[in-house]
């Protein structure tokens, strides 16, 4: 039995729209992947304030600011 032009066209058709359906679900899913990963990669809500007063101690610390400069910063994060 042989193939017509006309089967084997539809036959590649048939195969061309299975690729591509399987390279549309599979770019949706590293989509929602890709969103999940980056969304929950942030810091947590209200994080933002105790990484803010690390990063000042840690200037106390090395003696960039004087006491009187770092409780006044402290206070103004607090606030």
């Amino acid at each position: 039995m042989t193939m017509s032009a006309f089967g084997l066209l539809e036959l590649l058709l048939v195969l061309l729209s299975v690729v591509l359906f399987v390279i549309l679900i599979g770019g949706a899913i590293a989509a929602l992947v890709w969103f999940s990963r980056r969304s929950s990669a942030g810091p947590a809500a209200g994080g933002g304030e105790d990484e803010a007063l690390r990063i000042l101690r840690e200037r106390y610390a090395r003696g960039e600011l004087t006491r009187e400069e770092y409780e006044r910063m402290r206070e103004e994060l607090r606030d």
